[in-house]
């Protein structure tokens, strides 16, 4: 084990140590102790060995959240080896093509998982327990996860263990709340918060509670389960943190044992649920930002009253040892107060690159000069920010400005001013081909029992924006389309717009 000290596996041993009799994972109402966690996956790591399965290799854990996944995961990272996350609904030819891409050298499966026939050696979770292995190695690659990109074809970002060490750790240190930080494991599998939930949660010897596809997409259920636990914390994406304030304030019950939301996917919109929700328990809402290349780099806290909390919060200050710098006449350098631009990030959080693809790896995560004389290895994230001077604000995607009338437009300016109208719970803005010309298409949902019509709309818009930003057609939806991961589906968003300029459904 030597040269393990200050490493990922070497940290989650340790707590596995430290904490044996303490309840590491509950699943389906059974609870797991950090000494069963050390024992069945150090027996899974003997049978990985006894496959060649080790440093430099990616494992491809085939399963939805459970105990037996948690474990899993664990073993892998004790032989050295990376493990791909792709979510077991995914279509056979995805997981085809990402088990390719990435090189996994085997598929480790849920025992009710079909076989995945990706033409690799399969096990399942209960055939690869061989004899217990104690020796812990550490490889270049955690974990592979698949990240979204524009051209339909998937990609995936293979990422460093020190990404998750670093967090883990800063995740520990900054936890100050009157209780242990049990956490519902609830992210998606194809998300890095998945990772990280736990993690932060294994390195701090509370308990990860295990929330399963179906209840994780009922708020109400979620209120029970964190009620049922005592959970502390949870991690989610933003349409997650919406959904379960609205469900707390439509059921009037609390939720006493939560101390902290950490959100990410997309950009926070703090709207009247959610300032209720969290007054009423008192609750921290984290903002944090990171791209799947880097994981997070980011995080605003958000504390004290609720009615000091801006509409669209900052997504704030570099975490760990993150660089937040700008790419100026072929050098970095940090921003400077006011400024608008390119986020490109440096540091430790920097993933490898794409699995199977060094083009775009070489297009994207690069070594470049700084204007202190160093080189900085960094990934250009593709992210529009301003500094303004304190805080980072998330401004758009560059693949996502819009040109309307030759002007340049940030969807992000319109949906802010369209979330800020009384009864509308959240907003996303499109651009849709009339004939021959982009135009701004909005569609909104609607607080419960609330209503609002399209003069209200226009009329806010038109008084807060310039006329080419004002969008040409509303429509008002049950629900904003998502991704799997939580983000707000705008490629089917423009699928689906039909004329007239007012439509509802």
């Amino acid at each position: 084990m030597s040269g393990l000290e200050g490493t990922l596996i070497r940290a989650l041993v340790d707590a596995l140590a430290r904490h044996r009799d303490a309840v590491a994972v509950v699943d389906d109402g059974t609870a797991h102790t950090y000494a069963e966690l050390d024992d069945v996956s150090a027996e899974i790591a003997g049978g990985l060995a006894a496959q060649g399965i080790g440093p430099g290799d990616v494992v491809d854990v085939h399963a939805t959240r459970s105990w037996s996944r948690c474990a899993a995961v664990l073993g892998v990272w004790r032989v050295g080896a990376g493990v791909l996350s792709i979510d077991p609904a995914m279509p056979p030819a995805w997981t085809t093509k990402l088990v390719s891409s990435a090189d996994c050298a085997l598929v480790l499966r849920d025992d009710a998982c079909a076989p995945v026939d990706a033409g690799v050696p399969e096990h399942t979770f209960r055939s690869i327990r061989g004899p217990r292995r104690d020796e812990v190695a550490t490889g270049p690659v955690c974990y592979v996860i698949p990240t979204s990109g524009s051209t339909g074809e998937p990609k995936a970002v293979a990422v460093p263990p020190v990404v998750l060490a670093d967090l883990g750790a800063w995740h520990v240190r900054r936890w100050s709340h009157d209780r242990p930080p049990h956490t519902l494991h609830m992210s998606s599998i194809g998300f890095d918060m998945v990772y990280e939930d736990t993690v932060a949660t294994w390195l701090a010897g509370a308990a990860l509670v295990v929330v399963d596809d179906h209840d994780r997409l009922d708020p109400f259920t979620l209120l029970d389960i964190i009620r049922e636990h005592d959970a502390a914390r949870l991690f989610q994406p933003v349409v997650g943190l919406h959904g379960l304030a609205a469900a707390a304030c439509a059921a009037g019950e609390a939720t006493p044992s939560l101390r902290e939301i950490s959100v990410a996917g997309e950009q926070l919109v703090i709207n009247d649920e959610v300032r209720r929700f969290c007054a009423a328990g008192g609750l921290t809402l984290v903002n944090q930002y990171g791209p799947s290349e880097t994981h997070v780099v980011t995080q605003y806290r958000l504390t004290g009253d609720v009615a000091d909390w801006p509409d669209r919060p900052p997504i704030g200050t570099a975490v760990v040892d993150a660089e937040l710098l700008r790419h100026v006449d072929g050098r970095l350098r940090p921003f400077a107060p006011g400024e608008t631009g390119e986020l490109v990030i440096a540091g430790n959080c920097v993933g490898i690159g794409y699995a199977g693809d060094e083009a775009l790896t070489a297009r994207k995560f690069r070594e470049v000069e700084h204007q202190d004389g160093g080189v900085r290895r960094c990934y250009f994230s593709g992210d529009l920010v301003t500094f303004d001077g304190a805080e980072f604000r998330f401004v758009s995607r560059l693949d996502d400005q819009l040109k309307v009338n030759g002007y340049r437009v940030e969807p992000g300016e319109v949906e802010s001013v369209i979330a800020g109208v009384a009864g509308v719970r959240r907003a996303a803005v499109v651009g849709v081909k009339v004939a021959a010309s982009t135009q701004l298409a909005a569609f909104y949902t609607l607080v419960p029992g609330a209503e609002v019509d399209r003069d209200a709309l226009l009329s806010a818009c038109a008084s807060r924006l310039p006329r080419f930003m004002v969008p040409r057609h509303f429509t008002e939806l049950d629900a904003l389309p998502s991704t799997r991961n939580g983000k707000i589906d705008r490629a089917t968003l423009r699928e689906s717009f039909r004329e007239p300029s007012l439509s509802r459904r």
